[in-house]
């Protein structure tokens, strides 16, 4: 039985009988999509640019991200009573500023997250060619939403960003990026 150290209202940690300290999120699972466009010069992929943790590189006293703003997926969490599929539609609406309906959804995977968490990742593959723009931010007010930035991407930079050793990246675009390669 684990012990409860700390709760809040988004977060708890608990302390195992053998003293391994874990933290479980209050919607224990997300959802994470990879939006893309075809164009005539390619796929484009519109990716979420989000504060993460500071993290440090090993063998290094560097940060790993000057710029602390990190390459992801459109990412949520799952809210009580929610399908994986009404979050990341609901998802990429606040952050990404676009109506998608579940036509638009092309591929879509389970990953854990972490051997360290509970977590489940539903990944998503979304086609957002044809999406609605709206005209308003909708985001969920979050710091971390109003400190985030979207930028289109081409295959090739995203390919970049996957293989770079000196620039992080939240670990569910790899995956995202995987389906999207064997699905499309």
């Amino acid at each position: 039985m684990s012990k409860l150290l700390f709760k809040h209202y988004w977060l708890s940690v608990y302390q195992t009988t053998r003293k391994f300290i874990y933290a479980q999120r209050r919607s224990i699972n997300s959802t994470a999509a990879l939006c893309y466009k075809k164009t005539k010069r390619g796929y484009q992929f519109l990716l979420r640019y989000q504060p993460l943790p500071e993290l440090k590189l090993i063998g290094t006293n560097k940060k790993a991200n000057s710029h602390g703003l990190y390459p992801c997926c459109v990412t949520g969490s799952i809210e009580l009573g929610e399908t994986p599929q009404q979050n990341v539609i609901k998802e990429i609406y606040e952050e990404f500023n676009l109506k998608i309906k579940s036509q638009n959804i092309k591929a879509s995977s389970i990953n854990v997250s972490s051997t360290q968490m509970n977590e489940c990742v539903y990944t998503f593959v979304v086609d957002i060619t044809n999406a609605i723009a709206v005209n308003k931010t909708c985001g969920d007010g979050s710091f971390f939403e109003n400190v985030s930035e979207n930028h289109w991407v081409s295959q090739k930079q995203l390919r970049k960003i996957l293989i770079s050793k000196h620039n992080p990246y939240l670990s569910s675009l790899g995956s995202a990026y995987l389906l999207f390669e064997y699905v499309v």
